[in-house]
Parts: C-alpha cells; structure tokens; sequence
C-alpha cells in the first residue's frame, strides 16, 4: 500500500514538471494557432453529445427524486433552487469533465503515442521544431476552452432535464419553478462551474498528453497510456472537485 500511494505521488509530481515545461513553452511561443483550432474543432464534437446524454438525464432523475423528498416537508415549490445549486455547481461540471477525460483525453493520448510509436514525434525534433510546443501546448490549451463551454452547455441541457420531468410530468406550477429557478441561479453559480471546469479540462489534457507523450512499448504500451489517462483524469477530477466544494463551503459561505 505505502508502495503504492509513493508511486502515485511520484507520478502527479513528474506530471506537474512536465505542465510546468510545457507552460513555459507556452509562454515564451510560438504559437501553432491552426493546430490549435483543429484540436479544439475536433475535441468539441468529439464531446458533445456524449456530455448532454449524461447530464440531461441527470437532470431529470434528480428532479424526480428531488421531487420526492420534497413534496415529504411540503416543499416541493424549491425543487428549481436545488435544481440550479446541484447541476450548476456539481453535476454538470463532473459529469462533463468525466466526458471529456474518457473522450477527448482517449483520444489524446492515442494520437500521441501512435506519433511516439511512429517516430514522428523524434522526426520532429530532428527538423528542429519542439515537439511540446508543436503538439502538446495547443491541446492543453484547447482543453482549457472547450471544457468550460461544454459545461455550459450542459448545464442548459440538465436544468432542462429537470424542467421536462417537472413542468409536463409532475404538473409543478411552470411560473414557481422559473420563480426560484431565477432567483437561486446567479453569477457566482456559473463562474464556479466555468473555474473548475477550466482546472479539470487543463488537468484531463496535461495526463493525456503526458502519457500519450512518453508511451513505450509499441501499441501495447498506446493502449496502456490511454487507459491509464482516463483512469488518472477521473481520480484527478474527483479530487479536485472535493478541494473546490470544501474551500467554497468550508470558507467563502461557512
């Protein structure tokens, strides 16, 4: 076990000096902006559907329960305030990053170890060109962007799962649920949501581009560095996630 957590601590250390490399590169240019926007392009419909499948649905079952217990203290008048604090605030961030990490970060962590794998990656750096700055820096920035906007998508798309389920199914009064819908949402809910999930898509795509950029093992080793992306990615997200709800209730609001 004690083997096991130095190993893991080990990992996220070496992790983090290679996306201090790499901001570093970032920083100082240039910039590959048409790979940039190819990756972007192709990471956004790659995640689209696959996020607004899982957190419609969400949205839904938790106004379908949330209803439950509600209508137990003669209440159910708040479900939209819970509604708007639980997919805004939690649900839809991690769900989403949860997509992102099994989609794009997959996908990442393929395509460059195939390039690792094909020597392309050492053919660039035989042409001179800084195969970080090349490859690595657009996709960390490309995660950074596309995760926050899939996330707001996604939050629509789960308060409009519980709208569904609310309005037509359950009969709730349409002009209540808009009533507390509007004045529990706020700027603070979605600014939370857009910071952690600007962290958890920066964090997806530097795992991703880690393991995917130092695959060994010809394909054998791909398909471990894209496993161990996603599985990585989730436990981060998870992490994180924790560290965010605890600093906002533990000090801003406690």
């Amino acid at each position: 076990m004690f083997k096991l957590l130095t190993g893991f601590i080990y990992r996220v250390g070496d992790i983090g000096n290679f996306f201090l490399s790499t901001v570093i590169l970032a920083i100082k240019g240039p910039y590959h902006v048409s790979e940039w926007i190819r990756v972007m392009n192709s990471l956004g419909w790659r995640c689209l559907l696959p996020v607004l499948f899982v957190v419609g649905p969400m949205g839904a079952a938790v106004a379908l329960q949330g209803m439950k217990i509600l209508n137990m203290f003669g209440t159910e008048s708040l479900l939209s305030s819970m509604l708007s604090i639980t997919i805004l605030r939690e649900i839809s961030p991690v769900m989403a990053s949860m997509m992102v990490a099994s989609q794009a970060g997959s996908s990442i962590a393929a395509e460059l170890g195939a390039m690792r794998v094909k020597e392309e990656i050492d053919a660039l750096e035989v042409m001179a060109i800084n195969p970080i700055q090349r490859l690595v820096v657009p996709r960390l920035l490309a995660g950074l962007i596309i995760t926050p906007l899939l996330n707001a998508v996604s939050s629509a798309v789960g308060l409009l799962g519980g709208y569904l389920v609310a309005i037509p199914i359950k009969g709730m009064n349409l002009g209540v649920f808009m009533e507390n819908l509007y004045i529990m949402v706020s700027v603070e809910d979605l600014t939370i949501g857009l910071i952690k999930t600007s962290v958890f898509g920066l964090t997806i795509t530097t795992i991703a581009c880690y393991y995917g950029y130092n695959v060994t093992g010809g394909a054998e080793g791909v398909g471990k560095a894209t496993n161990k992306t996603v599985v990585y990615s989730a436990v981060m997200v998870l992490l994180l996630n924790y560290f965010f709800s605890s600093i906002y209730y533990g000090k801003i609001v406690g």
